[in-house]
């Protein structure tokens, strides 16, 4: 027989192909591939174990970048639960972490890490102009040549320390602005 159409069998092939490829675009879609921007997504950390299973799902769906901002935020994080001396032990700093970043988005723990981050980078800034400027009033003895090129020396560490911190400033506050910029459509 002539089917028009092609063969009954082959029809059903066909209907079980578009099956299949509608039940896979329907479980990507699930599974949360494409769903939305993810830093928007809510950090999972009631434990240690939902964290890291939370972690490696979402890593994939970042971009380098932003999986180094989060370790950076993580880290500031850390930072400022150890200062802050509400724990003490490694152990008890990442229960204080698990704590202090579950339930939030991803961009607001980024956010507020990178923020940490540039406030410290802008006072070591601060601090290393001011030296620099005291410095700059030193004088030495006439004839006194070691001097002289020590604070020679120190000025030039100095003037690079200072090229490196408003650097890291720079760096941070771009990485800020890449954050908070609406998501590509």
């Amino acid at each position: 027989m002539n089917y028009p159409h092609g063969t009954p069998n082959h029809r059903l092939g066909l209907a079980a192909k578009s099956s299949i490829a509608g039940a896979c675009a329907c479980l990507l879609l699930l599974s949360g591939c494409g769903g939305g921007d993810p830093l928007d997504h809510k950090v999972d950390s009631g434990n240690q174990m939902d964290f890291s299973m939370w972690e490696a799902k979402v890593e994939g769906n970042l971009t380098p970048e932003q999986v180094t901002d989060l370790k950076s935020a993580l880290q500031e994080y850390r930072f400022h639960i150890m200062a802050d001396g509400t724990a003490h032990g490694s152990e008890a700093i990442e229960a204080a972490l698990m704590d202090s970043i579950n339930g939030r988005t991803l961009r607001s723990v980024i956010l507020q890490g990178l923020g940490w981050e540039l406030d410290r980078s802008e006072a070591e800034r601060a601090t290393l102009e001011d030296s620099l400027k005291k410095n700059a009033q030193m004088y030495t003895r006439p004839g006194d040549t070691a001097s002289a090129n020590y604070l020679s020396d120190l000025h030039e560490r100095q003037v690079a320390r200072l090229n490196a911190a408003t650097e890291e400033v720079k760096k941070t506050r771009d990485r800020i602005a890449a954050e908070t910029a609406p998501a590509p459509k």
